[in-house]
């Protein structure tokens, strides 16, 4: 993954980048170091930052399926993305869906989450 879409996330989600690199498990030295010699992030941040990804589409699925064109049109979807993502859900145990994202098995757990969203039944 290149270290510019952690920028590109942290816009997204209205965090720091420091924010981005703690979810995705990248120190700051790290990704300094991988900055500046123009190098990939590791897989393992890669895979993180996909995962990500792939809950903010499918939470823009969500929305576009809802069948209520006009919030589809104007729901700001990053806005509140980046305040699920820092919600404690108790179908998580507490924890939020940001910290979740540091495991697959965790990503696995919000990924069911949403699955339950997309079914009509509370998150």
């Amino acid at each position: 993954m290149p270290t510019h879409l952690v920028e590109v996330i942290a816009v997204v989600m209205q965090q720091p980048a420091s924010f981005v690199m703690n979810m995705i498990g990248v120190s700051p030295s790290t990704f300094r170091r991988k900055e500046e010699a123009n190098q990939l992030l590791p897989d393992a941040a890669g895979h993180r930052a996909m995962g990500f990804l792939r809950i903010a589409a499918t939470l823009r699925r969500l929305i576009d399926d809802s069948g209520d064109q006009v919030a589809a049109a104007t729901f700001d979807l990053d806005a509140w993305l980046a305040r699920w993502l820092l919600e404690p859900l108790a179908a998580l145990g507490g924890r939020t869906p940001a910290e979740m994202l540091r495991n697959p098995e965790g990503l696995r757990a919000v990924e069911q989450v949403l699955e339950r969203m997309c079914g009509g039944l509370a998150a």
